[in-house]
C-alpha cells in the first residue's frame, strides 16, 4: 500500500504537491493534538498541586487589578 502511495505522489508535480499538503496536514494536526494533550496535562498537574486561581489571578485566569486608594470608603 505505501509503494503505491509512494508511486502515486511522485508521477507528477502536482500529485506530488497534493501529498505534501496532505501529509503537512496530517503531520500538523498530530503534532499539535500532542502538544494540547502535555500542555492540559501539565497544567491539571500544577492546579492539582498549587490549587487554582492563585491569589494574585481571578477565576478567569487574568491579573487581579490593584485596589485603589479612593476604594477604601472610611
Amino acid at each position: 500500500m505505501i509503494n503505491k502511495i509512494i508511486e502515486i505522489a511522485f508521477s507528477g508535480f502536482w500529485p506530488f504537491v497534493g501529498m505534501m499538503i496532505l501529509l503537512n496536514g496530517a503531520a500538523y494536526f498530530a503534532v499539535n493534538g500532542l502538544v494540547k494533550i502535555w500542555s492540559r496535562f501539565m497544567r491539571m498537574l500544577m492546579v492539582r498541586k498549587h490549587g487554582w486561581p492563585p491569589i494574585h489571578l481571578d477565576a478567569d485566569g487574568d491579573w487581579k487589578p490593584e485596589p485603589k486608594a479612593d476604594d477604601d470608603a472610611s
